[in-house]
Formats: C-alpha cells, structure tokens, sequence
C-alpha cells in the first residue's frame, strides 16, 4: 500500500538529514524543472576525504527515492558520473567503473522500502517473544556468517527473537527468528530480520518482522526495509509485510 503524503515528507527528511542536506531538498527536487532521468533533479553533495573513514577512503553513496536522487562522494565521482541515467548509476557496477584508477569495494547494492500499516498476522501460540540481546546472539551462532554480517541483528537498537515454547510461555527450544530496528535521524526504524537456516519458508521472518514493525510504530518510527538487490526472498517478505518499494541505494568505497 503506498505511504501516504505525510510519511513520505518523513522519509525524505530522513535521508536529507543522513546525507548532510537542507530539510526540504528532496521535495525541492522533486518540483525542479531541472530533471535528471527520473524525473526529479539529481542533487549532487561533494565530500573531502577529511570527511571520509580515513585520509584514503573515500565513501560514495548513490541514493534514489521517490522520484528525486542524491549522489554523494569526491568531486571527481560527481563529475564523472554527469550525463548518465539514475538507472545505471545505480549499479555498483557503474560506481565502480568510474572510480578507475582507484581500489573499489562495493558495500551494497539495496532497494529501499517503507511502511506506515501495521501487517494483519495472528499471534503465535507456539512461540514466544525474548528482548534479550543475548537470544540475539544465540540466534546469530545458528546462522551462516553472511547473513549475521547483513542483518547485524544483535548490534540494532531494539531486538524480537522467537524462541519455541509449550504454550504457557516456556522455552522448549533455541531460538528459530528474529528481527530488530535501528532508529535513524530519530524518523526511521530501520529492520533487520534474521531466520535459522533450517526452519526458512515458514513464515517466522515475516511473523518476526512484524512485531518489529509494530514496535516502530509504537515509537514514532516510519519501518524501512532495505533488501540486497537479487534477494528474492528477502523481496518477498518485504511485499509479504505490506511494504511499499520507494527507491534504491548503492555505496562503495574509494581508496585513492
């Protein structure tokens, strides 16, 4: 269901606070006459590597939502990548491409997604909810390296895991599922959810996911998800869990 006037304003104002811009640039671009491919203008933000992780490493970001796009990272990125459209821009195939010369690294090629309904899922009697940070990790040590890198789900803010029980409340098992938020800019909860290998396809992610939805919203948050691009499955919940497909995000980092 897409998100509303209001939400998305949130949203923008989020990502213009993350990307060091004015509070009202992506409606600014949206509105522009000055268009790039997708329709908004491209707003372009410069960085020195004083500003970066280190005197060497240079990060660059390439951000599209709703129509408007942001590329931000070293002037010479900015002006290489004038004159090409927001779709090949977006591929980290073209980031790294126009950073010849320099060591690349891709850190994500992700679409972005967002929600302002809570999904309509049953409660479940066969599990039960920890907030423990510690059943996080439990979790974590059950699933393959890759994944726990991805999802980070014991270093977010707020943690859900589903741990089996007997329905009274008590533990029978390890932990199968569960998904957390981080507050960004104090707007965006952004989710991660994380399934042990052997018990996927049975809806515990999206079970999960949504009580950590829910959670958000009871704080304030608008849920974001953001799944790596190729990720069916993760695409899958996404849609599963009501979320609207807003735009795209691509980083990588430069050393000189």
């Amino acid at each position: 269901m897409p998100v509303n006037a209001h939400t998305r304003q949130i949203i923008e104002l989020a990502w213009s606070r993350i990307l060091g811009l004015d509070d009202g640039a992506f409606t600014a671009a949206s509105s522009s006459s000055s268009s790039s491919s997708s329709g908004g203008r491209r707003i372009e933000v410069p960085t020195d590597a004083d500003s970066q992780q280190g005197e060497d490493d240079q990060i660059a970001t390439f951000v599209r939502l709703y129509g408007s796009s942001v590329l931000y990272g070293p002037a010479w990125l900015l002006e290489a990548a004038r004159g090409l459209h927001d779709e090949e821009l977006a591929l980290e195939s073209t980031m790294i491409r126009l950073g010849s010369g320099h060591s690349a690294r891709s850190l994500g090629e992700w679409v972005l997604y967002y929600a302002e309904d809570i999904p309509d899922i049953a409660r479940s009697s066969s599990v039960s909810v920890s907030y423990e940070a510690s059943d996080a990790r439990e979790l974590e040590a059950q699933c393959p390296a890759d994944d726990v890198t991805e999802v980070g789900l014991s270093g977010l803010d707020s943690t859900f895991t589903l741990i089996p029980d007997d329905g009274t409340g008590t533990p029978t098992g390890q932990p199968v599922a569960g998904a957390g938020y981080e507050e960004w800019q104090g707007l965006i909860g952004h989710l991660g959810v994380l399934v042990r290998p052997d018990v996927r396809l049975r809806g515990l992610g999206a079970y999960a996911g949504a009580i950590a939805m829910e959670e958000a919203f009871t704080e304030g948050l608008i849920p974001q998800w953001r799944a790596a691009l190729g990720n069916a499955g993760a695409q899958r919940v996404a849609a599963s869990l009501g979320f609207e497909l807003a735009g795209s995000q691509t980083t990588v980092l430069f050393n000189q």
